[in-house]
């Protein structure tokens, strides 16, 4: 019998077929996400790969021989990684897997606000095709960004956005102004600073206490009646019912989710209802290069964890590497 790894959902055929080439593990794919189910399959477990399933305490508690818990994202939200970390065990993320594709998800609802999409889609079909002379269209080159959170996808964003003319101020604390700067940004090491100048907002940063409503009525307020808010990271670190006044009440132009409080969002949330705000369904990863990129390192991870040559990029709760597990 081989070390178990239980993989709670189907990994993409390509990440599959990396945990099916050893022959020293044991694949374990349940019938069912209901806990009782995989649950079952704990004891003796040595990795988890979970997509969006939550992975809670009582979870960990049941896998004492648990080393890594590979996670089909950059988001833990999902995970008890305070418990993981208690109990040794490493949470590891995909890295730079599905960085491309936020990217580029960030930039399409960029240009599609600025440029209107949505209602000059609707114009044509409801036969308006002198829409177009509103000219509240904008160009978007020569505007300015401000990215909070410059990690694995907002420097690689700075980047992108200055190749199209585009000046980025860039706030993360993680970093020095110097090496803020090299990523193409002006720092600053407060974003609300920087509030008034911008024309796009977007944040790039886990959803933590600290993130929590980052971007809230008094942050709004600051901002120019023409500025847009962009959330491809996690729901509710925009208040959404301080986004949905602000751009209601035109203090500011609109907004781009990916992500919201609710997904999927109830019938009856209002910001369904706002035509200025483009929703789209935490989709900024799901195109088929970025479901393999990400399966294949979910699958890797395990490998690596076991081998003893996990990059330490991909660990989400660094803290615990000097207190892994023996045998690791």
């Amino acid at each position: 019998m081989g070390r178990k790894v239980i993989c709670i959902q189907p990994l993409h055929p390509e990440g599959m077929k990396i945990l099916h080439s050893r022959p020293d593990l044991e694949v374990i794919v349940p019938d069912s996400l209901d806990p009782e189910t995989w649950g079952n399959f704990l004891p003796g477990a040595e990795a988890i790969c979970v997509r969006l399933t939550q992975v809670p305490r009582s979870m960990i508690e049941k896998a004492p021989n648990l080393k890594i818990i590979s996670r089909h994202g950059v988001g833990c939200d999902n995970i008890d990684v305070g418990a993981a970390t208690e109990n040794g065990v490493i949470v590891a993320t995909v890295g730079l897997a599905n960085a491309p594709s936020v990217v580029e998800h960030t930039i399409a609802l960029m240009f599609a606000l600025a440029k209107r999409l949505p209602e000059f889609d609707h114009a044509v079909r409801g036969g308006d095709y002198t829409r177009r002379m509103k000219l509240d269209a904008q160009d978007v080159a020569g505007r300015t960004v401000l990215i909070v959170g410059l990690g694995r996808i907002g420097s690689r964003l700075a980047k992108a956005l200055n190749a199209l003319g585009i000046a980025c101020i860039g706030c993360d604390p993680a970093y020095s102004a110097d090496q803020i700067k090299a990523m193409g940004c002006e720092p600053v090491t407060d974003f609300r600073t920087a509030l008034p100048r911008a024309d796009f907002v977007t944040v790039h940063v886990p959803l933590k206490d600290d993130t929590l409503d980052m971007i809230g009525a008094a942050e709004l307020a600051l901002m120019k009646p023409t500025s847009y808010v962009i959330n491809c990271a996690r729901g509710g670190i925009v208040n959404e019912a301080a986004l949905l006044d602000a751009v209601n009440s035109r203090r500011i132009m609109g907004a781009g989710l990916d992500v919201q409080v609710d997904e999927p969002p109830k019938p009856n949330d209002p910001l369904l209802t706002c035509d200025r705000i483009i929703l789209t369904p935490h989709s900024a990863t799901s195109t088929p290069e970025t479901m393999i990129r990400m399966a294949k390192t979910v699958a890797q991870n395990v490998l690596d964890q076991f081998d003893g040559r996990l990059p330490q990029s991909h660990v989400f709760n660094p803290e615990v590497l000097s207190r892994t597990k023996a045998g690791a």
